[in-house]
């Protein structure tokens, strides 16, 4: 995927929950570390095909992974063709690892393989894989490298489900019609930060919150988008420029509700350039 600007460094759940309880009383560092521990850093939520995807980079193992998805509402991924299999490589690369959890796995039964959140008959091992090496590998993951780094693949191979690697949850479709929406339109708004429009949504703890340009239906836009998501203390909990993957330079954001409030969308546009659209947004417990 060729993109014309440096790709953004984007918020994690621990920055995300962090930002949140900023402000509220002692032990932040306490709560961060807690928090760091045991989340990781993510990426916003990436759309393909109707679906979301979180790049979970901090490594983790296959259970702990399966964990972290099912408690932002997501399985690990579910792999069902090789134009799929082409996005998430995309994705995979652009952040330089490799081994990324996904769904597949036989736990339950050696050599019966199933998905964490879903079926698929589609299948891309590495040749010989998978080989179940010393009794001990159930779990598997996607663009295989070697221990050595001597073997690098884009396909397949199954690993002790306790090894800690990044990983991949998805999301399926949100329901055809969004809970709500507005539209603008905006120049020289700095990277969203003045000259926006700004949208209250009230928000409870726990929902999983998804705002977008593009990803949700009845988003829309023209031009490079820029949301940025403000919590009741006006602390900004997460921003998204270029969502990328189907999205391109729309944008897209998902995160967990850390506290019950009127949270701020605040729209506007890459740089100093011009840009409209529909921002619409969803929201689920």
């Amino acid at each position: 995927m060729e993109l014309r600007k440096p790709s953004k460094k984007l918020l994690g759940f621990a920055s995300v929950l962090l930002a949140l309880l900023s402000g509220c009383g002692p032990g932040i560092e306490e709560v961060d570390n807690e928090v760091e521990g045991k989340l990781g850093v993510m990426s916003q939520a990436i759309g393909y095909n109707g679906n979301d995807y979180l790049f979970v980079t901090t490594p983790k193992s296959w259970p702990e992974a399966q964990a972290l998805c099912a408690i932002s509402g997501y399985k690990l991924v579910t792999i069902n063709d090789s134009n799929e299999e082409s996005f998430l490589a995309q994705h995979e690369s652009s952040f330089g690892q490799y081994n990324w959890w996904i769904g597949l796995n036989d736990r339950g039964i050696e050599g019966f393989f199933t998905w964490d959140g879903g079926a698929s008959t589609y299948t891309n091992y590495y040749p010989s894989e998978p080989n179940n090496y010393n009794g001990a590998e159930d779990c598997v993951a996607d663009r295989y490298r070697g221990d050595d780094g001597s073997t690098q693949s884009e396909q397949w191979n199954d690993w002790d489900c306790n090894r800690a690697f990044p990983f991949i949850c998805e999301r399926a479709p949100e329901p055809t019609t969004n809970r709500g929406s507005f539209s603008y339109t905006a120049a020289n708004t700095a990277n969203a930060t003045v000259n926006v429009t700004g949208f209250a949504v009230h928000l409870r703890a726990g929902q999983v919150f998804t705002v977008g340009t593009c990803g949700v239906p009845g988003a829309s836009r023209s031009g490079d988008t820029y949301l940025r998501v403000n919590n009741p203390y006006g602390q900004e909990v997460a921003a998204n420029d270029d969502a990328g993957g189907a999205c391109g330079f729309g944008s897209n954001i998902s995160i967990v509700v850390a506290v019950s409030g009127t949270h701020t969308i605040r729209a506007g546009c890459y740089s100093s350039g011009s840009c409209n659209g529909t921002v619409a947004y969803n929201i689920s417990d």
